[in-house]
């Protein structure tokens, strides 16, 4: 009797994934990535080394360097004042305690599962090298929502994660605004989400972005993208 044949196993924090590889494991080392929804891991490989041309070629689009973002104001309707700013390592404590304040059911529709080791996988996503993340804060310093623009070949996946007493203030919204805007400005034209087709405040958001979308349903999931114009807005109002 023959084994089976080996499957692709699901990533950490969600189902599907465009491309083959997650991210560059350091020293160019294989990884395991971290099981956070209580499914198995993949191991990640190292990106393959830059071959360059002997002659002029076009090359698709890729981040050369981390995207800097300047803070900037968010005025509620009621008149709270909230700050929208570059997120990193050091803000690991206050991302801990937003997901700890967040329902099972909102870390649901942001992980496609429980989610579990919060501690461990933060340390990726806040890491420049993978992405860009984005922070909404109160005065106090707190995290209420939290934004990921992680890179994925010449494109770039789209996540969001907003404290359940603050959804519906326009927060997912600015979010993805604001990582458009970063993906255009590193030379990526096609970004994408993952989600399910109960998470009517995403899917909203991402209709608001005045970019043309396309939406598929795979292996159980609503995979949504977006095909970013030269010179779109970012720094709209909440309304």
């Amino acid at each position: 009797m023959t084994a089976p044949r080996t499957r692709p196993e699901r990533l950490w924090h969600r189902p599907f994934r465009r491309s083959d590889r997650r991210c560059a494991a350091p020293e160019g080392q294989a990884t395991r990535l971290p099981a956070l929804t209580g499914g198995p891991y993949r191991i990640a490989r190292p990106h393959p080394a830059t071959v360059r041309p002997q002659a002029p070629a076009v090359r698709p689009p890729a981040p050369a360097a981390p995207v800097v973002d300047v803070p900037s104001r968010l005025s509620l309707p009621d008149g709270t004042e909230l700050v929208l700013r570059t997120a990193g390592p050091a803000d690991k404590a206050a991302a801990l305690a937003l997901h700890h304040r967040c329902s099972p059911a909102s870390l649901r529709m942001r992980y496609h599962g429980p989610v579990r080791d919060a501690d461990r996988y933060l340390d990726h996503l806040l890491d420049a090298r993978h992405g860009h993340s984005l922070a909404v804060t109160a005065a106090d310093g707190r995290v209420l929502a939290l934004g990921h623009l992680m890179w994925d070949d010449g494109e770039a996946e789209l996540a969001v994660l907003v404290e359940d007493a603050w959804q519906r203030h326009g927060l997912g919204l600015a979010l993805l605004r604001r990582l458009t805007a970063a993906a255009r400005a590193a030379g990526v034209g096609t970004v994408y989400a993952v989600t399910q087709a109960s998470n009517t405040g995403l899917i909203a958001a991402m209709r608001r972005l005045a970019a043309p979308l396309e939406f598929r349903a795979e292996d159980g999931t609503l995979v949504i993208t977006a095909t970013l114009t030269a010179g779109e807005a970012c720094t709209q109002p909440i309304r």
